[in-house]
């Protein structure tokens, strides 16, 4: 599951709402595109939020800091 993430207003609810209805996929993982530019801490910041949620597993930048993954836990 791919999904693009064009603003930083959106960051937020657009990983909250695509982790829960991939989690209710039994979907495994899901990629984020990040379409605007960030700095490393920003880049750490969106990783943390990923990881607060209690179904996923791990969230890790791919591509320097374009593209990140989510793994759920199952």
């Amino acid at each position: 599951m791919n999904i693009h993430i064009n603003s930083k207003r959106a960051l937020k609810p657009i990983i909250e709402n695509n982790v829960y209805e991939a989690y209710q996929n039994n979907e495994r993982s899901l990629d984020f595109l990040v379409l605007f530019p960030i700095t490393d801490k920003e880049a750490s910041t969106i990783i943390d939020i990923c990881r607060s949620y209690p179904i996923v597993l791990d969230a890790k930048w791919r591509f320097d800091s374009l593209i990140f993954t989510v793994y759920l836990k199952h």
